[in-house]
């Protein structure tokens, strides 16, 4: 009698069962480590445009703290509203990085604006529009705008 033997069936197919689990472990190891590292870039570079976004921040607060001293020397030295806002062109005649907008009357608020750049794309535009200080407000300017904006190259 012929005697018929099973085993080499049951241990071809654990074997094909073993590889293939091992070959799906190997894959998602390789899928989970591309993941991580792309995580890992993404979190680098979003950690840098944050500095860079809070560096030219801070240097835009500066200016608008330098403005304020400006104004408030200035301020000092008026004795109305008229003369202060027509003495706010001279003041910043001189300084390339301020630009000064005049409005039609010389009694009117004068709009002082500036750039300060984030990075090669972006940047901070900033524009205050002065105002005389009164007995319920004392502040010299509001801020109008205090944008993150786009260059255009």
């Amino acid at each position: 009698m012929k005697k018929k033997v099973r085993g080499g069936v049951n241990v071809g197919t654990s074997s094909v069962l073993v590889a293939f689990m091992l070959l799906c472990m190997v894959s998602f190891a390789a899928l989970t480590y591309v993941s991580a590292k792309s995580d890992y870039t993404l979190s680098q570079q979003t950690a840098e445009r944050t500095t860079q976004y809070y560096e030219a921040n801070g240097l835009a607060e500066l200016y608008m703290t330098n403005i304020e001293g400006l104004l408030s020397k200035r301020v000092r030295d008026c004795s109305n509203a008229a003369d202060f806002y027509s003495s706010i062109p001279e003041l910043f005649a001189d300084n390339d990085s301020i630009m000064v907008s005049e409005e039609q009357y010389p009694d009117n608020p004068v709009t002082l604006s500036y750039t300060v750049p984030i990075n090669d794309t972006l940047e901070i535009q900033v524009s205050l529009k002065t105002h005389y200080p009164e007995e319920t407000d004392t502040s010299l300017f509001s801020i109008e705008a205090w944008n993150t904006v786009g260059i255009m190259h």
